[in-house]
Parts: structure tokens; sequence; C-alpha cells
């Protein structure tokens, strides 16, 4: 462990099994929660389905589309949701490991535990969201109330991983270890899509296929000058961040979390990388996210900016979905 990189080249049966629920919304059936969970190898060697039209022919498949939207809107989610670091990592990826009925019904109390535990941390994240989203609605965004509250948000992600440890501890002892293995898999996945979706170099040139300027051209009609102030504004604004994210410290923290959880023995309490690795997570992303739409709002015009805000606000006010993500 670490089994593979996944360089966010998911297969289509594991995508389903992260994406099922996200994007502040949604939800899954029965079957597909309970569905065995495919190996990562598997997953992500898995062939793409051939051309059945014209369009498909050209590179554009009903399936690729609605593949390439559900994974927009997982990094969406990730972009803006960074409270649990790895604990929020795991809630997500609870369901489609090839759970019995008994084991769902334990497997719903622990995350809704797990949930309950990360709530300090999840409101101190929607205080930085709610801060951005009115600093955007006016205009200007108060960097110093940002900061203020980014550190808050660290301050209770680096306690979500002792919080959590007896839940863990118990949902060790309820799964297989096949099981095991694929939930620490899908931790593992959802970590890099996150990676991704809030790596500096991701909106800073125009080949961030699906990134997050793009999707918000396409969502509040950005012109192409506008586009590239705010390309060249973060691109700044990013290089200058007091706080920048390193790799490692979330690949160490993974390494010894899935070997220790895959062990027929297990002790939460035991893991000293998750509390850093949960601050470290949370810190970097709402300032990434922080620096992103501060560099947005001097460029946007009064109806942009409401636009912006209400996305901001409906990222803050999210509800979890019945399957928990």
């Amino acid at each position: 462990m670490i089994r593979m990189r996944w360089k966010w080249m998911l297969g289509p049966a594991l995508l389903t099994t992260l994406t099922m629920g996200v994007a502040c919304g949604g939800g899954s059936t029965p079957a597909a929660q309970n569905a065995p969970a495919p190996s990562a190898a598997a997953s992500a060697a898995a062939p793409a389905p051939a051309p059945t039209s014209d369009v498909a022919a050209a590179g554009t498949t009903p399936a690729a589309e609605e593949e390439d939207e559900s994974m927009a809107d997982l990094k969406a989610h990730h972009r803006h949701h960074h409270h649990g670091g790895f604990a929020m990592f795991i809630a997500m990826s609870l369901d489609s490991l090839g759970t019995t009925p008994d084991q769902d019904a334990a497997i719903v109390k622990l995350r809704d535990d797990m949930h309950a535990k990360m709530q300090p941390a999840h409101d101190a994240e929607k205080n930085v969201l709610s801060i951005l989203a009115d600093g955007v609605a006016a205009g200007r965004i108060d960097k110093g109330k940002v900061d203020a509250a980014i550190e808050k948000l660290s301050a209770a992600s680096a306690g979500v991983h002792d919080a959590i440890a007896d839940s863990l501890n118990q949902l060790h002892g309820i799964l297989t270890p096949q099981q095991r293995i694929a939930l620490v898999d899908k931790v593992e996945a959802h970590f890099n899509v996150w990676h991704h979706a809030n790596a500096e170099e991701e909106t800073t040139t125009k080949e961030g296929h699906g990134g997050h300027l793009a999707k918000l051209a396409k969502e509040v009609g950005l012109s192409p000058d506008q586009e590239e102030k705010i390309r060249a504004s973060f691109k700044t604004s990013i290089g200058k961040a007091k706080e920048h994210y390193d790799r490692g410290e979330g690949d160490a923290h993974l390494k010894a979390f899935g070997a220790a959880f895959e062990a027929d023995t297990f002790d939460s309490k035991t893991l000293t990388t998750g509390g850093p690795a949960n601050a470290h997570i949370a810190a970097w992303g709402a300032t990434r996210i922080a620096h992103f739409y501060e560099a947005v709002t001097p460029v946007l015009t009064p109806d942009q900016r409401t636009k912006v805000a209400d996305i901001i606000r409906h990222h803050a006010n999210y509800k979890r979905t019945p399957n928990g993500t």
C-alpha cells in the first residue's frame, strides 16, 4: 500500500461508486449500494466501450459525457468541502462495498456518528464559504475574515481523526478483509480526485480541461477576457500563498491507514498521522478556494456576482444525501 496511482484515469465502475449522491445532492438505489465493489486494478483497466454512433466515433459517447459530468460534479464537491480530510473520504466510501443488510444497518449508524463528530469542522467550513459568498456578492472579499475562518477550520479538522477513532475501530470489525481492501481503494481514489481538483496549477493554464474556471465560465457566462484576467490573477495570488499542499504528507497517512486497516487487528488511535493530514487538507483546500474567488470577484458583473455567490452558498448549505455523501 499504496497499490497504484490513479492519475485521474478512473475506470467507469469505480467512478460510479465514487460519484453516487455527490454534488451536494442526489442519491443511490439499495441495489447500487449493495453491489460488490470492483477492485481498483480491474476498474482502472476496464476497456472503454466501443463507439456505437457517428457521434461516438467522433470521440464523444453518451457514456463518456455522463462520466465527464459525474467527475466534474465530484471535483466541484471536493473543491468546496475539505473539513473532514481523510475522515470525510472514508465516510464517502462506505457504499458499494458488497455489504449485507445487517452490515448496512451497523454502517449507517457509524457513518452518522462520524458525521456528528465532524460537525464542528463542517460548521467552520460553512463559515469560510459564507464569508466568501458575502464578499463575492458585495464585490470585495474581506481577506482578514477569511484567513481567521480558515485557521478555525484547520484547528477543528485537526481533531477529527481522534474524534472518530472508536467509529473506525468498530468499522474494521464489521467489514470483511475484502471489504476493507475495497474501502481503502475508494479512499485512495477520493484522495487522488481531491488532490487533482485542488492542485495549484489546475486553473492557471488554458489546458486545464474540466477545471474550476472552465466550469464556472459555463455556469455564469464568463467572457474569454474575464477568464484570462481571472487565470492571471489566480496564478499570481496562489504563488504568494503562505499555505501550500504537501502531497507526501497525505500519501504517508494513506499508506499508514491502509496497511493498518487491512490488517487483522486495527486500532485507529495508534495512527499519529491522521490529525495533521486532515488539518492540512482542510487548510489548503479552503486557502485555494479563497484565492480562486478572490481572483474571480473583481472581474464579475453585478449579475455574475449574484450567480457566483449563490453557487458558493449552495455548497455552504449542502445537506448529506441518504447514503451519507
